[in-house]
């Protein structure tokens, strides 16, 4: 039986009902709707819960650890973060910065382990886009001092990478497969700002999930 649960920031909670009124709402919008309509299609026992929230940076998640995480009782552990850190950063000295981001991102990883020993993790990899074509205004800070977002990006998802490497976790490359996708269509495709996924984007993601998740036998093909 499956039970898995969902972590991060906007780019996971996408909305989703956070009042437990509307349960067609639950998974939001996102990769994560899109992930469970599939597998409570093809394993109704398959139960799912989304518990990201807007804005949240690495530390907020980690604040929210034990009622969020640590008291549900999921046998597969999906976490993506990163990108609020850098922005909170940059934009208003409010963010962790590289070595902070690993230490509590190592921290729930091993809470999360030391609560259940043979949890399944998935790491999503951070990612960014540079929309020069009509930037949106949320993104225009991205676009103009793009070495700067880029190389913090650089840098968390590196650590998101070794951690899932140190933890045997599998890990989704969404920066890889957004990168592909460029071959196809340009970035305003993908983002609506520079950080969040449009409806194509989302796709990519939760494909980029369950192909990754099944390959490692987490899901049965």
């Amino acid at each position: 039986m499956l039970k898995i649960l969902f972590q991060g920031d906007s780019l996971t909670d996408c909305g989703r009902d956070k009042t437990g009124h509307n349960p067609v709402q639950a998974y939001g919008y996102g990769y994560v709707n899109l992930i469970a309509s599939k597998l409570l299609c093809d394993y109704p026992d398959t139960v799912v819960w989304n518990k990201a929230y807007n804005g949240s940076r690495i530390a907020d998640t980690y604040s929210r650890w034990i009622e969020d995480a640590l008291n549900i009782d999921c046998n597969i552990l999906s976490i993506l973060s990163g990108v609020n850190d850098i922005g909170f950063a940059i934009r208003m000295n409010q963010g962790a910065d590289a070595k902070k981001f690993k230490f509590i991102y190592e921290l729930m990883i091993n809470e999360a382990l030391e609560k259940n020993k043979d949890l399944k993790l998935v790491l999503g990899e951070p990612f960014l886009f540079k929309i020069t074509n009509n930037t949106p205004e949320l993104g225009r800070d991205i676009v103009r001092d793009w070495d700067v977002w880029n190389g913090q990006l650089t840098e968390r998802r590196q650590i998101v990478k070794e951690l899932a490497d140190k933890y045997n976790a599998v890990f989704v490359p969404y920066f890889e497969k957004f990168q592909e996708a460029l071959k196809i269509a340009p970035p305003e495709h993908w983002s609506v700002d520079c950080i969040h996924a449009t409806n194509a984007g989302h796709e990519i993601m939760a494909r980029a999930w369950l192909e990754c998740v099944t390959k490692a036998g987490f899901i049965e093909e």
